[in-house]
C-alpha cells in the first residue's frame, strides 16, 4: 500500500504535461492530453477510440490509449492514497492492460496486488512488464516515465518475487535482457537458481534459471562478471560458507560450458549477508530462507 501511495503522488505531477510528443496530424492525441489534464475519463476513453480511425500511426494510437489509462489510473491512485483498498479497482486494472497494454503504473499496481496475494510468480512478471514498458521512450514518454528511484524499486521487486516465486521467472518479459533502463544501470541481480538442498547440484528448476541467465548474459555481453553465494543461516557458518561457494562455482561452470566468453569470479558469503526484502513480515520462515539462498551475479 505504501509503495502505491507513492505512485500516487508521482502521477500527480503528469497533469502539468503540456507537450505532445505525437504529429500535429493525430488528433485524438491532443484530445486525450486535454482530458488527462482535466481527469474526464470519459471523453480520454473518448479520443483513445476515435485514434484507431483517425490519421494517427500505430504506436501514436497505442500512446492514446496509454493515456486514457493513466487517466483512469490517476483516480484510482488518489482514491488509495485517501485511504481506499487497491483490491478494490483489481477489475478495472486488469481491463486497462488488456485493452492498452499499459501503462507502467497499471502493471506495477497489479504487481502489489499479486504480491498481496502471495502469488510470486505473478508478481515478479508484471514488476518486470512495468520495468521495461516504463522504459520504452516511444510509448513512455519522459513525463509519463518513472524516475530513478522507482526504476530501481521496481528492479529489487521484480528480482526479490523471482527468488520467492516457485517456479523461475525470465530476467526478460519483452524483448532482449538488459541492465539499463532510461539510462539507469543495474549492475547486480540476485538470480533464482536452486539447488538440491545441501548440495551444490541445480534442481531442474535450477537448471532452468541457469539457462536463463546464460541468455541474458549472452544479450548484454559484459567482460566480466562476479559471482557470489549465500545460503540461509541452517547449518553451521562454516559448511555454509563452503557451501555458497561451491554453488557459485557450479554456476561459473555451467555458464562456460553455455558459452558465456568473459571472466568469471566466485565469492562465498554464506549466511553473512541475508536477504533484505521489502517487507519480511510477508513471508514465512521457509520463504525467508529461500530468499536468503540465492546468487548475486553482478557485472563489473
Amino acid at each position: 500500500m505504501r509503495a502505491f501511495i507513492a505512485i500516487a503522488l508521482a502521477t500527480a505531477a503528469f497533469v502539468l504535461a503540456d507537450t505532445a510528443p505525437a504529429s500535429a496530424s493525430c488528433e485524438a492525441f491532443n484530445g486525450v492530453v486535454d482530458a488527462f489534464n482535466a481527469g474526464d475519463e470519459q471523453k480520454a476513453f473518448a479520443a483513445a477510440e476515435t485514434a484507431g480511425t483517425a490519421n494517427c500511426s500505430a504506436n501514436e494510437r497505442t500512446l492514446v490509449g496509454r493515456v486514457a489509462a493513466l487517466t483512469a489510473f490517476n483516480r484510482i491512485a488518489a482514491d488509495v492514497g485517501n485511504g481506499g483498498k487497491l483490491a478494490d479497482h483489481r477489475q478495472v486494472l486488469e481491463e486497462l492492460k488488456e485493452k492498452y497494454g499499459g501503462p507502467w503504473q497499471v502493471y506495477d499496481a497489479l504487481g502489489d496486488l499479486a504480491r498481496e496475494r502471495k502469488d510470486y510468480e505473478e508478481a515478479a512478471r508484471l514488476y518486470q512488464i512495468a520495468l521495461e514498458d516504463g522504459s520504452n521512450k516511444t510509448l513512455t514518454p519522459d513525463w509519463m516515465a518513472p524516475d530513478e528511484a522507482y526504476i530501481l524499486r521496481l528492479d529489487r521487486l521484480a528480482g526479490e518475487m523471482r527468488l520467492a516465486a516457485p517456479r523461475p521467472v525470465k530476467l526478460s518479459m519483452r524483448g532482449g535482457c538488459k541492465i539499463a533502463f532510461r539510462g539507469v544501470t543495474i549492475k547486480k541481480k540476485s538470480t533464482p537458481v536452486r539447488y538440491v538442498f545441501g548440495t551444490a547440484d541445480f534442481t531442474p528448476e535450477g537448471v532452468e534459471a541457469a539457462k536463463d541467465l546464460a541468455e541474458c548474459l549472452k544479450a548484454v555481453k559484459p567482460s566480466a562478471i562476479k559471482l557470489i553465494g549465500h545460503t540461509d543461516p541452517v547449518g553451521t557458518a562454516e559448511a555454509n560458507y563452503k557451501l555458497s561457494l561451491a554453488r557459485a562455482e557450479t554456476l561459473k561452470t555451467y555458464l562456460y560450458d553455455a558459452g558465456y566468453a568473459g571472466t568469471i569470479t566466485t565469492i562465498g558469503k554464506g549466511e553473512d549477508e541475508p536477504f533484505k526484502p521489502d517487507d519480511a513480515s510477508a513471508y514465512d520462515t521457509e520463504t525467508l530462507n529461500q530468499l536468503h539462498r540465492r546468487v548475486e551475479v553482478d557485472l563489473e
